[in-house]
């Protein structure tokens, strides 16, 4: 329990934000599950650009995250 605070535990939150952002976390999995191919574990340029992907997704979450946070 949080105590009365009315703050969520963070696994909470974690929660919530997978429910709202449910397209993009399934393209963050893709892009994981991609990662860990082993033929594309062969193609360094594959695997950077992936993780690229992946990188400017979680900036992109991140902003949005932290904008509705701060209204």
């Amino acid at each position: 329990m949080d105590a009365g605070t009315g703050a969520k535990p963070p696994v909470e939150r974690s929660i919530d934000l997978l429910r709202e952002h449910r397209d993009e976390m399934a393209v963050w999995l893709a892009l994981e599950v991609l990662q860990l191919d082993p033929v594309a574990q062969q193609d360094i340029e594959l695997l950077r650009r992936l993780g690229l992907c992946q990188e400017r997704l979680e900036e992109r979450l991140r902003a949005q995250t932290s904008a509705r946070e701060t209204t």
